[in-house]
């Protein structure tokens, strides 16, 4: 009997603080989309300087280059990164270390994508290329895959708890 209510508080207590996760890594994906419409705004009152690089020059290229690579390696680091460093560790922990581990890597996955989208934005108005923009809205499509769910959640403890 006590061995049950016990059971069921920490159940009710788990299911608070992953209600609690799930509402804090919702907003943390929607300010990464705040953030990036900020950026857009900036550009389009010019306070990100409209086309300061010229047309056609070997910086436009650095730029673009860079945006580009950048894009390229962020995008497939921070979708592996978060299974890579939350699953080495998993045996280790407890069920409220994991959710804690869960939370920063997806803020650590959170802050390389919105990086990633400020970046392109911020090169997309310095050099007018359509090409930064591309990479800048792909870095917003990936968090849209990126968006929390309990069932999310739950796989993850599952995983947690058979390892």
């Amino acid at each position: 009997m006590f061995l049950e209510s016990f059971n069921s508080i920490v159940v009710i207590r788990m299911e608070k603080y992953i209600q609690k996760l799930l509402k804090a890594l919702r907003i943390e994906v929607v300010a990464v989309w705040v953030i990036t419409v900020l950026a857009v705004c900036l550009g389009e009152l010019n306070v990100i300087p409209n086309g300061w690089v010229e047309p056609h020059s070997q910086h436009e290229f650095v730029l673009n280059m860079a945006v580009v690579v950048l894009t390229i390696i962020c995008i497939p680091v921070a979708i592996r990164l978060f299974t890579l460093n939350t699953t080495k560790g998993l045996r280790r922990m407890n069920n409220d270390e994991a959710l804690t581990a869960y939370h920063v890597w997806s803020v650590v996955r959170m802050g390389i994508l919105c990086i990633t989208a400020v970046f392109g934005i911020v090169v997309y108005y310095i050099a007018t290329s359509t090409s930064a923009a591309l990479c800048a809205l792909i870095a917003l499509c990936v968090t849209i895959y990126c968006w929390p769910s309990k069932e999310k959640i739950e796989t993850y403890l599952t995983t947690h708890d058979n390892d």
